[in-house]
């Protein structure tokens, strides 16, 4: 009567089943260590509430410990970044945009351009970066046409990988000569 297939244990693959047996084998010693420490605490009245507690404690002081090394790591890797380094001349990026421009290279020269222009906005008061300041964010703080297509070609330019023409340096090098001149009512 049970002989029937319906009532007999399946033979089924079991791949994993001489990973399982040695892990199995190597983990032993860790499950009586483990026993031997909680199970005098779980005997205790209340102490599978011990444990517990003891256990969401060790998991809330782990994830405080990472999340505050992670914002520790974000804070310094910000501090390193930004859109520019406000400690940088912009003399100097000027300098090295128009060496960058005679050698040929010209996504050079429109970045160290667009970033000595920024400098120079922050330092004439129009402008006010963070470290969290994106160059669409600096020309819509700046609010001037021409500040909105330089930042345009900017980021189709470092950003976007396309290629800078003669035209794009021309263009970078009067524009913010434009901008950085114009009065702004405050």
């Amino acid at each position: 009567m049970l002989d029937g297939r319906k009532y007999q244990e399946p033979d089924v693959p079991k791949p994993f089943q001489g990973i399982l047996a040695w892990l199995a084998d190597r983990l032993r010693p860790v499950g009586h260590l483990l026993s031997s420490v909680f199970e005098p605490i779980l005997d205790l009245p209340g102490g599978p509430f011990l444990v517990g507690a003891g256990f969401v404690g060790a998991v809330a002081m782990l994830t405080h410990l990472a999340v505050a090394r992670r914002s520790k790591a974000t804070v310094n890797r910000r501090a390193g970044g930004g859109l520019v380094d406000p400690a940088v001349d912009p003399a100097d990026l000027l300098r090295q945009a128009e060496e960058a421009e005679a050698t040929g290279d010209l996504t050079a020269a429109i970045r160290l351009r667009y970033k000595a222009g920024l400098l120079l906005l922050v330092r004439a008061e129009r402008l006010e970066l963070r470290t969290e300041t994106t160059a669409a964010g600096a020309a819509r703080q700046v609010g001037d046409p021409v500040m909105d297509r330089l930042t345009a070609m900017f980021e189709e330019v470092v950003y976007g990988g396309r290629p800078a023409t003669v035209a794009d340096a021309s263009e970078a090098r009067v524009g913010w000569t434009e901008i950085l001149s114009a009065k702004v009512a405050r």
